[in-house]
């Protein structure tokens, strides 16, 4: 009973406007707000203009946020961070320790591919640890040749299959593209989950596999999902994880 009233008090004091919680999500059918930093692309984009029923959103440099993040961060219930197609894939100190503290109070947050392996002002750092701490689901490994792998981009042509047969991203969903002969073209990187893989990429031309959708959850609210390459690619899957983070 104690922790019904704490619920249904923080779920009151948030609709009420006495402080903002960002793990609350819509209320009814009401859209909820996305941040998305960065660069989205063009089939992303598409995906999001056309899913306005379920998040409306908002593009911004991520330079932008160095005010007063963590105020920021708090006016959105999801924030995507695509930096993919930027040459700047910087995140400060202070916009990395916000999101950090975002996350574990509820915050819904997305990565994509090499987005924020680098720190503002920072050349002897590389990697998310660096930049997120311990909320990522993947790490960023050094190679034989002393190259991280989250900095080497790999293209191949390739399959998306479902690894967590119970997560909702990948209900109806067993393979993309799920026509036979079908393949998608990719950017991936090898890098290492540490999370649960909700799906991971197969290379058709070789026997190569990445992981493809990551997921790590704080305290059964917060949650990080990394995607290994463009979600634009796959509709059906970002769609899931849409409906999965706003809750529908």
């Amino acid at each position: 009973p104690l922790i019904l009233i704490l619920i249904i008090a923080a779920w009151a004091g948030d609709r009420l406007g006495f402080w903002n919680l960002p793990f609350v999500g819509s209320v009814g059918n009401e859209p909820v707000k996305m941040l998305i930093i960065g660069e989205p692309s063009r089939d992303l984009r598409a995906i999001l203009d056309e899913d306005r029923d379920l998040v409306r959103y908002v593009v911004r440099d991520a330079h932008s946020l160095a005010v007063s993040p963590r105020q920021q961060l708090e006016q959105y219930q999801i924030v995507m961070l695509d930096q993919s197609r930027q040459a700047d894939k910087t995140v400060s100190r202070v916009l990395g320790d916000a999101i950090q503290e975002w996350v574990k109070s509820g915050g819904k947050f997305v990565v994509v591919k090499d987005s924020g392996i680098y720190r503002a002002g920072a050349s002897d750092v590389i990697g998310w640890r660096a930049t997120f701490g311990d909320i990522m689901p993947v790490e960023c490994n050094y190679e034989k040749d002393y190259v991280a792998t989250c900095t080497r981009p790999i293209r191949i042509s390739g399959k998306i299959f479902r690894q967590d047969f119970k997560h909702p991203i990948m209900e109806g969903i067993e393979i993309a593209p799920a026509e036979p002969d079908a393949v998608l073209f990719l950017e991936t990187f090898n890098v290492a989950p540490v999370g649960n893989q909700v799906a991971y990429i197969q290379n058709v031309t070789t026997p190569s596999y990445y992981a493809g959708v990551v997921e790590k959850t704080w305290f059964g609210i917060g949650r990080v999902i990394y995607f290994n390459y463009d979600p634009g690619a796959t509709k059906g899957i970002f769609e899931n994880t849409l409906k999965y983070l706003t809750g529908r």
